[in-house]
């Protein structure tokens, strides 16, 4: 009798640890399910990041500074670009920020802009002179990014930096960039020279005229 009642109780609680038992089981396969699909999500996020391509000169890291060292001496180097941050730096035509006639030799295309002296060097709107230059312009407002195109040359400035691309090879250049009136001010030198040209400051004529290199 004792062995009946002990057989009754045990088939009216089995299905409960039978239950007890699969859940138990369920919560140990969902477990490692789990950590299957986050190992997996994991895997391919990092595979993801690594596909991820980016154009090389909007990648902050990519515009670092070089080194600036400037001697003193007496030369003249306010439109020339050596493509080196060890440049001579001289005496600059004009003292403080001033508006002048911007034009091309042999050529009536002229504008007019604000030439600000700092630095050692001629700063210019970027995209006014590169237009002037026939140059196709792209701004990028967000990152602060100037990208110039010509006759199969390309520069790529980015504001706050002493650095261009030029033809995709990274460049220094004698001053940092700066952002000012929703325009990349460069180097005139810079600019210029890197389209094929050399500034001339004209006093009389209050003027800067753009000459092509030879």
């Amino acid at each position: 009798m004792r062995i009946i009642k002990i057989l009754l109780i045990i088939s009216l609680i089995w299905p409960f640890v039978d239950a007890n038992i699969a859940n138990a089981d369920d919560e140990e396969d969902y477990k490692k399910y789990e950590g299957d699909v986050h190992k997996k999500h994991n895997d391919d996020y990092d595979d993801d990041e690594e596909d991820d391509d980016y154009d090389y000169y909007k990648e902050e890291d990519d515009y670092e500074y070089y080194d600036q060292r400037y001697p003193e001496t007496n030369s003249n180097t306010w439109n020339i670009w050596t493509r080196s941050t060890y440049v001579n730096k001289g005496e600059l035509p004009l003292k403080e920020a001033k508006e002048i006639q911007l034009k091309l030799e042999n050529n009536n295309n002229t504008v007019s802009l604000y030439l600000i002296p700092l630095d050692g060097e001629i700063y210019v709107p970027g995209k006014i002179v590169a237009e002037l230059l026939g140059a196709k312009v792209v701004n990028y407002d967000d990152s602060k990014i100037l990208e110039i195109n010509k006759a199969g040359t390309e520069l790529i400035f980015r504001a706050g930096t002493n650095v261009v691309y030029y033809n995709e090879i990274k460049t220094p250049i004698p001053a940092v960039t700066f952002y000012l009136n929703d325009n990349i001010y460069v180097p005139i030198s810079v600019i210029s020279n890197g389209l094929g040209y050399v500034a001339e400051w004209q006093e009389m004529n209050n003027a800067v005229v753009l000459k092509l290199l030879k």
